[in-house]
């Protein structure tokens, strides 16, 4: 037996054949494929001066904030609604829903317009900071402590990227709420 790279039973080689598959190519060539990893992009923002993230499938755009017209009777987080080319946004200001002070909209303020079709909003960000990929082990459950009542608005929190936690938002929890609210205004 060889305990060379490459070499049989019991060696590197052995185990890497165990981590790659071979695949063949049209020629016959035998080709090793590195196994996939799960990864999720992510978008990474800031609420004042903690971090968070949201899928990158789910934002439609990012923008300077417009102009914000106040609407009566909308729930407490709604900033109310603006006019983005044509189409009706309801602005949520994110920072009362996670119990943060109120922006204070500055020039890298931004609004990140969210991707569903049932509903148009967008959230009031301190500013957007990178785009981040991370493997399906760096997500962890949000520890209570961290949470607290917006527990319900996170669907984890991301390992220390860069040496920092990131607390990943639940647009679906977003959703959600922002229908419960917008029924009870209506009712």
């Amino acid at each position: 037996m060889s305990n060379k790279p490459g070499g049989a039973k019991g060696g590197k080689g052995a185990k890497l054949d165990d981590l790659y598959k071979l695949k063949h190519d049209n020629s016959g060539v035998r080709k090793r494929i590195a196994p996939t990893i799960e990864t999720y992009k992510l978008i990474g923002f800031k609420l004042n001066e903690e971090e968070f993230v949201i899928e990158i499938e789910r934002v439609k755009e990012i923008v300077r904030v417009p102009l914000v017209t106040r609407v009566s009777k909308a729930p407490h987080f709604v900033e109310g609604v603006a006019n983005l080319r044509g189409d009706i946004l309801q602005i949520v200001n994110f920072h009362k829903i996670m119990g943060l002070e109120n922006p204070i909209i500055s020039e890298k303020s931004r609004i990140i317009v969210l991707d569903d079709k049932n509903v148009l909003a967008a959230i009031i960000v301190d500013g957007v900071s990178e785009v981040i990929e991370v493997e399906k082990e760096a997500v962890q459950q949000t520890p209570d402590i961290v949470a607290g009542e917006r527990s319900k608005f996170l669907k984890g929190i991301i390992k220390p990227h860069k040496h920092r936690n990131i607390l990943w938002l639940d647009c679906g929890a977003i959703y959600s709420e922002f229908s419960a609210q917008n029924q009870k205004s209506t009712a």
